[in-house]
């Protein structure tokens, strides 16, 4: 149950408290366009927010998005990260389908984009890590982008400059909500040289309770910023239980519950006082559900899954898979989506979602093929897909999976590449077996939420009995 006044706190938000108001804030005249379906509350909220501002909303749709992007030129949207996704995969094939020299500009400027873009944030003093550049480095840093400057000058007016265009060329900021940004897909806008602000929250916080501001002093994935005005977060022990005292928190840096209080928080479950009893404890103190931890440089809230998703391994370890599921998904152009799996096993377990039109591209199918099940992929995965042509498409596609499974090349090139993108995390945290399919996970199938959040528990339901033990 959510009051106006839960509805009217969300129109206090400043995206840039530390810049020029027109430079990171909606001005009366700016267009939004609208994505999402209205009865989300993130889309909900936002449009509330702009229409306190005197802002024009234009409702779009998947089918005439690019369209209305070219005729009405918006400074603001809100997307969830499946959009944002399938919109840089589409950029990225683009590229990919271009001559050798298109190619390979698009190779260096996009490699030096990248350096460029990490050294701003460093010369700003920004913090990356988990603590502040010294003075060498922001000097470093500074010299490094006085040396690209040039060059990512003619790869923004020959690249970039066309990824902007399909934007509308006016945006200001892209918010993007709903569910976690993958680091990956940060990278890509930034690099494009597109803002993104990622905002953080539940319904049942109508929505927003934290937010990365545009003039954030923390850029790295899972960074949901700084709490909302008047709110309060606090992250506390996973096994400590709601009382009659507060639930004390963590020293920063160390992960646990994230909790919530505030304004926003909702009035209640209707009807159901038993669960609204769960959910918001005697301090008024909500349980979000999500694990996260403060940066003890910044303060910024860091996500890194939700308690329900942790996988607790045969030997006791914990993981969080969003992580991991972020850099599978960055480390292999072959894999559309990811969910790790292992619950009480002796190791995690992938199950890969391949882009059909890739395996064309890297010779694993033949083109022909290839063309056919891609459309029979992108036809599941529209979110209009009717239950008769989601079933003979996932037909299709069903059929087509034991061919890959058994082709032994596929298998060793995802290995070798999921390994190299978790080379980085702990031992009992790399994949140990890839269950390889090219059935989506989509709204369809009811494999994905309206909210493009991935079912967990449907999809170990649907491939659970076939995964490796």
């Amino acid at each position: 149950m959510l009051s106006h006044g839960n509805l009217i706190h969300q129109m206090s938000h400043r995206l840039s408290p530390g810049m020029k108001y027109e430079d990171g804030e909606p001005l009366p005249g700016d267009t939004m366009v609208s994505l999402l379906p209205v009865w989300h509350i993130t889309e909900r909220t936002f449009e509330l927010w702009m229409a306190s501002r005197g802002c024009g909303i234009v409702y779009s749709s998947i089918r005439t998005f690019k369209k209305d992007m070219a005729v009405h030129k918006p400074q603001w949207m809100v997307l969830v990260p499946r959009v944002l996704e399938k919109i840089a995969l589409g950029v990225q094939d683009k590229f990919a389908a271009g001559s050798v020299v298109v190619k390979t500009l698009v190779k260096v400027f996009t490699a030096t984009s990248s350096i460029a873009a990490k050294n701003k944030k460093v010369a700003k003093g920004l913090v990356v890590g988990d603590s502040p550049p010294g003075f060498v480095e922001k000097l470093s840093a500074k010299a490094v982008c006085a040396l690209l400057a040039p060059i990512n000058s003619v790869g923004d007016k020959l690249v970039w400059s066309k990824v902007k265009d399909g934007f509308g060329g006016n945006l200001k900021v892209i918010i993007s909500g709903g569910s976690a940004l993958a680091g990956s897909l940060e990278e890509f806008y930034e690099t494009v040289g597109m803002n993104i602000c990622v905002g953080y929250g539940l319904t049942e916080c109508s929505p927003l309770i934290s937010f990365r501001r545009s003039d954030a002093n923390l850029v790295t994935a899972g960074c949901a910023g700084k709490e909302c005005k008047d709110t309060e977060l606090r992250v506390v022990d996973q096994n400590a239980k709601a009382g009659d005292r507060e639930r004390p928190a963590l020293p920063h840096g160390e992960p646990g519950v994230v909790l919530a209080r505030g304004p926003q928080v909702m009035q209640g479950y209707y009807k159901n006082p038993e669960a609204t009893a769960k959910a918001v404890d005697k301090f008024g103190w909500f349980d979000t559900g999500d694990v996260g931890k403060i940066n003890p440089a910044t303060g910024d809230l860091i996500l890194t899954g939700r308690a329900k998703d942790t996988i607790v391994l045969s030997n006791g370890e914990n993981i969080e898979p969003g992580p991991i599921e972020d850099a599978v998904f960055a480390g292999s152009s072959l894999i559309e989506q990811v969910m790790l799996t292992g619950q009480d096993g002796r190791r995690l377990v992938a199950i890969a979602v391949l882009r059909p039109e890739e395996l064309g591209a890297t010779g694993f199918l033949d083109k022909a093929e290839a063309k056919k099940l891609q459309e029979a992929y992108e036809a599941v995965s529209a979110p209009n897909c009717s239950q008769e042509d989601c079933e003979a498409n996932m037909k299709i596609l069903h059929d087509a999976v034991p061919k890959l499974q058994s082709n032994q090349g596929l298998k060793d090139k995802l290995k070798t590449e999921v390994k190299a993108a978790t080379k980085n995390f702990r031992p009992w945290e790399q994949v140990g077996e890839i269950y390889i399919t090219i059935e989506p996970f989509a709204m369809a199938n009811g494999l994905l939420t309206q909210s493009y959040k991935v079912k967990r528990d449907a999809v170990m339901a649907k491939h659970g009995a076939d995964l490796p033990k």
